[in-house]
């Protein structure tokens, strides 16, 4: 099991929360801890950056979706990019993908969204 970590990345109005290791339930502190600053910089648009998130399990999947809830609650619009086909069928079959749009690269996920100069 490979230790979780996330970076926060501002830019303006986007926060990237780039994740690393396993998203299990010992994942909850640190992604919350990270969101609450996303919520501080009233950032309105959050990426979540799965490219070296390499295994996700229940209580990961509870942990999303709670992230989820309260962005949705402070009106925040969330994307994702970086999931392997597998995380990408279950995250379809639990119905996440209704509600944060994955996307196949970086770019895309950026595409369309305000940047800070």
């Amino acid at each position: 099991m490979q230790e979780f970590q996330v970076n926060l990345k501002l830019d303006g109005q986007v926060a990237t929360l780039a994740m690393t290791g396993d998203l299990t339930h010992n994942s909850e502190t640190r992604l919350f801890n990270a969101y609450e600053k996303v919520v501080s910089a009233r950032a309105h648009y959050i990426i979540l950056d799965f490219r070296k998130t390499e295994y996700i399990n229940s209580a990961g999947m509870s942990v999303i979706i709670t992230l989820l809830t309260r962005a949705q609650q402070a009106g925040q619009e969330m994307r994702a990019f970086g999931l392997s086909s597998h995380y990408q069928k279950i995250f379809e079959m639990v119905g996440l993908l209704k509600y944060i749009q994955h996307f196949h690269s970086p770019e895309a996920a950026y595409q369309g969204l305000p940047k800070s100069f």
